[in-house]
């Protein structure tokens, strides 16, 4: 076995760093775009529901029987309005969307 060389000499060429940009030529960072959360994360406040595997696969299976565009979310929306219904609690569940759904 071969050891490595102890000094390479002229063979390893190293770039010289460039010198950083000093405070006045560093560019102040982009603010954040304003407004560009959807509607429904402004107006609605996020729950979390801890569901089963299988029910929540069964909900999947389901939504899928019903359309491409049916998703959990919705069923669930649904769910709880009725369920509201029933018990005579006043809603509204729903975030009403600012512009009308593509259909």
């Amino acid at each position: 076995m071969t050891k490595p060389p102890t000094s390479y000499g002229s063979q390893v060429k190293l770039k010289t760093p460039e010198p950083e940009p000093s405070v006045s030529e560093k560019q102040e960072p982009t603010p954040e775009p304003v407004g560009r959360r959807r509607p429904m994360e402004t107006k609605s406040d996020p729950t979390i529901v801890y569901l089963h595997p299988d029910g929540k696969y069964e909900l999947k299976r389901y939504a899928l029987a019903r359309g491409p565009k049916v998703k959990v979310h919705d069923l669930l929306i649904e769910a709880i309005q009725e369920w509201a219904e029933r018990k005579g609690l006043a809603g509204p569940f729903r975030v009403p969307p600012e512009r009308p759904r593509k259909m």
